[in-house]
């Protein structure tokens, strides 16, 4: 029996090859969120999705914690003291998603809020 359907959608998936959008979208069981879920690719492939997290685990991959903090920023964090408050504060309503990279192994990493 075949299903038709997908698990996660093809939202951040951008540069990669329909064959890896094909296996996240429908061979890759997808995870829950507040907001839209969405894939991290790195190294031009999708990054394998590590788990939902707060500040002390993030803080164990400095360089997921300062992607984070420089897409907050680019996304309109101005206030340093306001964007430090809230990444001290994941865990606690809002938490990060937390990726590995297939390829070079970087952690990165993405806000999700309600």
């Amino acid at each position: 029996m075949v299903f038709e359907g997908d698990f996660t959608d093809a939202y951040g998936l951008d540069g990669v090859s329909e064959e890896i959008v094909e296996q996240v979208t429908h061979r890759t069981p997808g995870f829950h969120a507040w907001q839209d879920p969405h894939w991290l690719v790195h190294c031009n492939d999708a990054a394998a999705f590590i788990g939902e997290v707060g500040y002390t685990e993030l803080a164990a991959h400095p360089e997921a914690l300062d992607q984070l903090r420089l897409d907050l920023r680019m996304g309109g964090w101005h206030d340093a003291s306001q964007l430090e408050n809230f990444l001290t504060h994941l865990g606690q309503g809002a938490s990060a998603m937390l990726f590995r990279c297939t390829v070079c192994g970087t952690r990165l990493a993405y806000a999700d809020a309600s």
